[in-house]
């Protein structure tokens, strides 16, 4: 036996599964795959599966993963195909690879990449790019901060590893590394600090897309 990792998507409607309803349509997509797993034992057994920093519901991700442990001496060569005949719309697999040594851990992701779109029925505002720019080049950008610890005012600087924003006609995406696993921070609170500092641009819709994950040294994590 020997742990594996998938990479895959989660886009368009899937976006809305949630954590737990995901779990369940990969371990009913892996069973119906016929891929040889290993399953818990005891009373109610079940495919075991460990999905890395889960994304909120509505969030939409191309850069996700899940282990689980396989039975067999190696992974069937047609995995892939076989796990995407079967999975729901919005969900597919990029790709499944055994971790020699037991691979990467994923308490070594440090940083996650985000798209976030910020939408405008009336078109971008003039002037809300500029201004944009120039709040998240302040070296302050204090926001009350939520945890299972509570609340604390922290600085979104120290999570964030620079941002680009790009305009489009009725939109402006904004891409930026931020601070994942025991140092995370939702982009949710950027869009907070817009709303706060800048309520004239308030956008009428926001969509969160989950791009990469890296390591402490911004390496590709695998």
């Amino acid at each position: 036996m020997f742990k594996a990792r998938m990479r895959f998507s989660k886009t368009d409607e899937a976006a809305y599964i949630s954590h737990l309803d995901l779990m369940h349509c990969m371990q009913r997509a892996i069973a119906r795959a016929h891929l040889p797993v290993w399953y818990t034992e005891g009373f109610n057994p079940h495919i075991y599966i460990s999905v890395a920093l889960p994304l909120s519901t509505g969030y939409s991700g191309e850069w996700e993963f899940l282990d689980f442990n396989c039975t067999a001496e190696e992974l069937p060569a047609d995995a892939v195909e076989r796990l995407n005949a079967v999975m729901p719309s919005g969900l597919s697999v990029q790709e499944i690879y055994p971790l020699d040594d037991g691979g990467r851990k994923v308490r070594d992701i440090a940083y996650s990449k985000f798209e976030i779109t910020w939408e405008f029925d009336d078109g971008v505002p003039e002037g809300f790019v500029d201004a944009a720019n120039a709040l998240f080049a302040r070296d302050e950008l204090t926001i009350l901060k939520k945890s299972k610890r509570g609340e604390k005012e922290v600085n979104v600087r120290d999570y964030m590893r620079g941002i680009t924003l790009e305009p489009d006609t009725d939109c402006v995406r904004a891409y930026t590394i931020l601070g994942a696993g025991n140092n995370n921070l939702s982009p949710e609170y950027l869009t907070k600090l817009i709303l706060r500092e800048l309520p004239q641009y308030a956008p009428d819709g926001t969509n969160y897309h989950h791009l990469m994950v890296y390591d402490a040294q911004l390496n590709e994590f695998r």
